[in-house]
């Protein structure tokens, strides 16, 4: 009789380990799926962030690099507005554009006596919209809109502000 009640409580026994090794199977697995969506929804917003603060961080340096009052203007090329940026370099005048090509941030750096094509600008950032609007004592509003549609507005001032 001794022998036939051991039996079952080893079978309870490998039952019990055997559940107890299914629920910690279980438990991982939803740990990894929540792991998993919390990661992509993580990388997602500093993709976000990454573009908008790139952008603006670009354009800011620009403003910063080009810090002599009018060497910075705002015109229009090719039927697009773009920011220019004018320096002189061992004697020879260059300008760099900064411009919205309807979906990239680019950068052309030219000649100013050469013809400038603004095709051949590099892409800095994918963008949805790309505004520059010019205020008074030479400030200027940017504004850039990612690709989700978040929105980052700032003001800039080449030189110091009169």
């Amino acid at each position: 009789m001794n022998s036939r009640f051991t039996r079952k409580n080893h079978s309870i026994d490998s039952l019990a380990a055997l559940l107890l090794f299914a629920m910690y199977v279980l438990f991982l697995l939803f740990l990894m799926l929540f792991g998993a969506g919390n990661y992509q929804a993580s990388v997602k917003s500093l993709d976000t962030n990454n573009t908008l603060y790139t952008a603006a961080s670009y354009i800011t340096t620009k403003f910063r690099q080009h810090d002599i009052p009018g060497m910075t203007s705002l015109t229009e090329l090719q039927g697009t507005q773009v920011l220019c940026f004018q320096e002189a370099i061992e004697g020879k005048d260059y300008c760099t554009y900064i411009y919205f090509d309807g979906s990239h941030l680019k950068e052309l750096f030219t000649a100013s006596d050469s013809r400038a094509d603004l095709s051949m600008g590099t892409n800095l950032a994918q963008l949805q919209d790309f505004q520059i609007d010019a205020l008074e004592n030479t400030f200027y509003r940017i504004t850039l809109t990612d690709t989700d549609g978040h929105c980052s507005s700032f003001l800039l001032h080449p030189g110091v502000p009169a």
